[in-house]
């Protein structure tokens, strides 16, 4: 893994792959530290439109719905189903050398994925 010139940007290599295989279509996940606590299973997903903080995520995190900013907003999900959310959040995420504060839209979902990491 790299840093590169632009603050906003961080480039992976072929050594950084967990996978033996050289070429992979694996999802692309990776570990941060949030709130004091390291966070496996983020997603880094550059098709979705927003960055997902699960419910259940944010409450063993420490957060309530008194912490998130409300919204009306609604997202589609993959499948085309709709979801509320709950509130958004800004957490100061550490990719260690370096952290961001992002916006996360809460969302009560189950998912495969602690955080979300898309394009916002």
């Amino acid at each position: 893994m790299a840093i590169t010139s632009n603050k906003n940007a961080i480039a992976f290599f072929d050594k950084d792959l967990i996978s033996s295989k050289g070429k992979h279509t694996d999802a692309l996940y990776i570990t941060v530290h949030v709130k004091g606590n390291q966070v496996p299973m983020v997603l880094i997903d550059n098709g979705s439109a927003l960055n997902v903080c699960p419910l259940e995520v944010a409450s063993v995190l420490g957060l309530g719905l008194d912490d998130f900013t409300p919204s009306r907003q609604t997202v589609r999900a993959y499948d085309n189903a709709k979801r509320e959310v709950l509130g958004t959040i800004t957490l100061e995420v550490n990719f260690v050398p370096v952290a961001f504060p992002i916006e996360f839209q809460v969302l009560d979902i189950a998912s495969s994925f602690n955080l979300l990491l898309g394009r916002p």
